[in-house]
C-alpha cells in the first residue's frame, strides 16, 4: 500500500468511515493489475489506488460495497476456470484481451455501537462488557457515575441519539438494548427502533414482553418492527446476577452477527439488469459485467439504452445485437 492509501485508510479509520481494500493476489497475463497491486474503496463507491483497467473496476466496487453491508471478506476470480476452490466468487473477464486475475476484497468497519437506554446494574454491566468487547458504548444517562464513567458517550435524548445514528453510513452496525427494568420500556423501544437497529433488545419477563408488544402496537410502532424486538433479550444460559444477563445479551448480539445476512444468500452476480438499473446500474449484455449507467459507453436496441463495461463490448453487441440480447453474458459472439 502507497504512501497517500495509508493516509487515507487512516483518515477514514480515525473518522469511523468503513470503507474496503481491494488486493490483486494473482493474475495471468495478458492483465494490467499485477499481484500486491491495491485500492481502497469507499463508503460511497469511490475507487483509490490501483487494481488494473476498466476490466475489473466495477465489479471489484460492486463486490467491495456488498462486504460492507455483509461484513465477510470475498476472493474475486476473474475469467476463472472450472475446478477453482469453492471459496472463490467467479466474475466474468470483460476484457477481450482475455487475461485472469484474482482480488481479495476485505471491509474495514468501525467498532460497532452499542447504545443502552436505562441505569440499572444492567445497563452497567453492559457498557463495561460492550466495551471490553471493543464496542462504542453509548449510555442515555445523567446521574449514574458509575454508567457515565464506564461509557465512551452519555447522552440525555434517547430520540435525538436514535435519529443522529439512523443516518449511520452503510457498513455500521448498531445494537440497541433497553434495560429500564420496567420504567418506560415501550417509549425507549421505540424511540430505538427507529434507528433500525442490526440488534434491539429489551430486559423483560415473557409477560410483561406481551404487554410492551401490546403497546407498542398500540402506538402505532410497525408490526415488522416489534417482531425485531427480542424480548427477553439475552440467550437462555440461566444467567442471574446483572453481569450474567449482560453476558447473555452480548452473546445474543454475537451469535445473530454470525449468522449469514439475506444478502449473502443471492448470487452477487444474479440480479436482474432491472434490477440493476433501479440502483442506477445495468448490466452488461456482452460479458455480463454490472456498470455504472453514469458515465459508461453505451447504445440503443429497440429504443432502449444498453450500457457497457468498455468500448469493445458495445462494439461487438452493435455488430450483432439480437444475439446479446436473446442470451446475455454468453450469448454468440
Amino acid at each position: 500500500m502507497n504512501r497517500d492509501l495509508l493516509d487515507l485508510a487512516a483518515r477514514l479509520t480515525a473518522e469511523r468511515q468503513p470503507y474496503a481494500l481491494a488486493t490483486v493476489v494473482r493474475s495471468e497475463r495478458p492483465t494490467s493489475g499485477k499481484p500486491g497491486n491495491m485500492a481502497l474503496i469507499s463508503a460511497d463507491g469511490v475507487m483509490h489506488g490501483w487494481i488494473g483497467g476498466s476490466c475489473t473496476r466495477s465489479e471489484v466496487i460492486r463486490h467491495a460495497l456488498e462486504t460492507l453491508d455483509q461484513g465477510e471478506p470475498r476472493l474475486l476470480a476473474f475469467g476463472s476456470s472450472p475446478g477453482r476452490p469453492d471459496d472463490l466468487v467467479p466474475v466474468p473477464m470483460s476484457c477481450s484481451s482475455g487475461g485472469k486475475v484474482e482480488v481479495h476484497v476485505n471491509p474495514v468497519l468501525p467498532a460497532p455501537v452499542l447504545i443502552v437506554a436505562g441505569s440499572s446494574p444492567v445497563a452497567v454491566a453492559l457498557v463495561r462488557l460492550g466495551g471490553a468487547m471493543g464496542y462504542t458504548t453509548v449510555a442515555e444517562t445523567s446521574d449514574d457515575e458509575a454508567l457515565a464513567e464506564a461509557s465512551d458517550d452519555v447522552v440525555e435524548d434517547l430520540a435525538e441519539t436514535a435519529a443522529r445514528y439512523a443516518e449511520r453510513p452503510r457498513g455500521w452496525r448498531l445494537y440497541g438494548v433497553v434495560a429500564t427494568m420496567g420504567r418506560r420500556d415501550e417509549r425507549s423501544l421505540a424511540e430505538l427502533a427507529a434507528a433500525a437497529p442490526d440488534y434491539l433488545g429489551v430486559i423483560a419477563s415473557p409477560t410483561r414482553m406481551e404487554e410492551v408488544r401490546r403497546v407498542l402496537a398500540a402506538h402505532g410502532v410497525d408490526a415488522d418492527e416489534i417482531s425485531r424486538v427480542r424480548g427477553p433479550a439475552g440467550l437462555d444460559i440461566g444467567a442471574e446476577s446483572p453481569e450474567e444477563i449482560a453476558v447473555s445479551i452480548l452473546a445474543e448480539i454475537v451469535h445473530l452477527e454470525a449468522q449469514p445476512r439475506e444478502s449473502e444468500l443471492v448470487d452477487p452476480g444474479a440480479a436482474s439488469a432491472d434490477e440493476a438499473e433501479t440502483e442506477g446500474q445495468a448490466t452488461d449484455p456482452v460479458c455480463g459485467m454490472t456498470v455504472s449507467v453514469s458515465g459508461s459507453p453505451s447504445s440503443f436496441f429497440e429504443g432502449d439504452p444498453v450500457y457497457f463495461c468498455c468500448e469493445g463490448c458495445r462494439t461487438r453487441f452493435d455488430a450483432s445485437p439480437e444475439s446479446y440480447v436473446a442470451s446475455p453474458a454468453g450469448g454468440s459472439a
